[in-house]
């Protein structure tokens, strides 16, 4: 199959819009915008995450073994871009904080954010998989709405009226 027939096809399901974020070796804050999270298990409570083997912050996700899916709020769709970029540091002039883990998250843009422990990691493709463990983490008040992706374009998505 083609790529763009596979882009094509997935582009059609609209997904929520999530950035993982996590620290290198250095202790430096680092991320990445996906569209691929999904829970797995409310017992013990795991979720997964994929990465693109051509992601930069895959070495730190590999090295850290811990990370935060942080739900993007819709209105802060330009983090959904900058952490889908190739910019250097990403968090240079954005208001994020330290979970109880030491890892960068933003709750001040968020829905939902949840940090996570890797259980395990498995190699599918062009991806790596993530499973983690979610440690900690909160759901906002229902009023927020999340970002979701559908047909390479950016939307919101709420209960109906």
């Amino acid at each position: 199959m083609e790529t763009e027939t596979f882009t094509s096809i997935m582009g059609a399901f609209p997904a929520g819009v999530a950035v993982i974020t996590t620290v290198d070796e250095r202790g430096q804050p680092k991320g990445l915008t996906t569209t691929a999270v999904s829970s797995v298990s409310a017992e013990p409570p795991l979720l997964l995450v994929c990465v693109a083997r051509t992601s930069r912050t895959l070495p730190a996700l590999q090295h850290t073994q811990r990370f935060v899916v942080n739900f993007i709020e819709s209105g802060f769709e330009e983090i959904c871009t900058l952490f889908a970029s190739r910019a250097e540091d990403k968090f240079e002039g954005l208001a994020w904080d330290s979970s109880h883990g030491g890892l960068p998250y933003l709750p001040e843009h968020t829905v939902a954010w949840a940090e996570c422990e890797v259980e395990r990691e498995i190699e599918a493709g062009d991806h790596v998989i993530f499973i983690g463990r979610i440690e900690a983490g909160e759901a906002h008040p229902a009023q927020k709405q999340p970002v979701v992706y559908f047909r390479r374009e950016y939307g919101i998505v709420g209960p109906r009226p």
